[in-house]
């Protein structure tokens, strides 16, 4: 199985993790009755998905800034860095379940 990490802060344990974000896909996936079928189909259920789950929620959620340290704070998010890569999410998924339908 594939996977693909983005930053995540752990508030419980006051560190930065690493947080794979294709086993939520997969069981949202596995969960669905109408299955997309095209990369474009797929694109569009990460993206509800991701939105869904990982955007403008506080857990998922932590402030980055520059070093040296400088006014401007800049807050990420997991949605964020999904959007940022969901072409490459899109892709590994894709190509697990097209190969599996196959």
């Amino acid at each position: 199985m594939n996977t693909f990490y983005v930053l995540h802060w752990d508030f419980n344990h006051d560190a930065l993790e690493h947080y794979d974000v294709l086993p939520y896909f997969r069981e949202c996936y596995k969960e669905k009755k109408e299955k997309p079928k095209t990369f474009e189909e797929f694109k569009e259920f990460i993206e509800r998905k991701s939105q869904y789950r990982f955007w403008s929620r506080c857990e998922y959620e932590m402030i980055c800034h520059g070093w040296p340290v400088r006014k401007n704070d800049y807050k990420l998010d997991i949605h964020e860095q999904i959007m940022m890569n969901i072409d490459v999410i899109t892709n590994i998924l894709f190509k697990e379940y097209e190969s599996s339908t196959n």
